[in-house]
């Protein structure tokens, strides 16, 4: 007959063993549970961070374009003042004409000597020639003065307004014409019809607009050329110079101009 203490001493030593796994396992399971809430508040946290960074980003690419068009704002009020003072100094001269009892003839200037303006655009028009011939480029001769055409392929990378290297080198050739003549100039952007997909801009007005600043940007800050002779104009899609029918006409239409005017500042 087997003594029935033994066995109960027996149970008691197997029971303390089974309560000392079952805390294991839920030590386990606690452990599991806490490192989950941990890995997901980390992941809440990457993604909100991505979040932030995103409109961060897009805040900063506003700024930039909120800056651009503020001086391309900036520059169309420099051009108006130029004017509003030029007219000014006509209506002085006017008025001080009309004082007088006699108004004198202007004096005309010696006979076979050109005007000095015209002898300034002969002048640029061949420095240009020979310099635009050397980069495969040409110009047209318009009533407003010569208007040059850069093509997008060698200025911008597509949907970007950072002139590359090849296209500083061709701002500056044509920079250094001027800096030497104070003609006016009006700066032209052009796009194709095909909308904006990805790029920081939201359309091709604010895309020619950001290319047309840049090649003024240029000009101004790295051949001191002064800001006041320059006017600005983003035209995005419209006046192409073909339709725009396929990839070859599309990529005509993107261009920046540069159009050489015959006044001077």
């Amino acid at each position: 007959m087997h003594d029935d203490r033994l066995y109960d001493e027996k149970e008691l030593e197997k029971s303390w063993l089974l309560s000392y796994s079952d805390l294991i396992t839920l030590l386990f399971v606690i452990v599991i549970i806490i490192a989950a809430t941990y890995t997901s508040n980390i992941q809440a946290q990457r993604e909100e961070a991505k979040k932030e960074a995103v409109q961060q980003q897009e805040a900063m690419e506003q700024v930039h374009e909120s800056l651009d068009l503020l001086n391309l704002q900036k520059l169309e009020l420099q051009r108006e003042v130029h004017q509003l003072e030029a007219r000014q100094k006509a209506l002085m001269g006017t008025e001080e004409g009309e004082g007088t009892t006699e108004s004198p003839s202007l004096p005309k200037p010696p006979a076979g000597i050109a005007d000095t303006g015209e002898r300034d655009m002969d002048t640029v028009r061949t420095q240009l020639s020979s310099a635009l011939s050397e980069l495969n480029l040409d110009y047209e001769e318009t009533e407003e003065g010569l208007r040059i055409r850069l093509p997008e392929s060698i200025l911008f990378t597509s949907g970007s307004a950072e002139l590359q290297d090849q296209g500083k080198q061709v701002v500056g050739t044509i920079a250094g014409v001027l800096q030497r003549y104070g003609h006016m100039v009006r700066i032209e952007g052009y796009t194709d019809d095909v909308p904006i997909k990805r790029s920081s801009f939201k359309s091709n007005w604010e895309l020619s607009s950001g290319r047309a600043i840049a090649v003024m940007r240029e000009m101004v800050d790295g051949y001191s050329i002064p800001a006041t002779r320059f006017t600005v104009a983003g035209l995005g899609e419209n006046k192409p110079l073909v339709d725009n029918s396929n990839d070859e006409n599309r990529a005509r239409n993107r261009r920046v101009e540069v159009i050489i005017l015959a006044d001077k500042e």
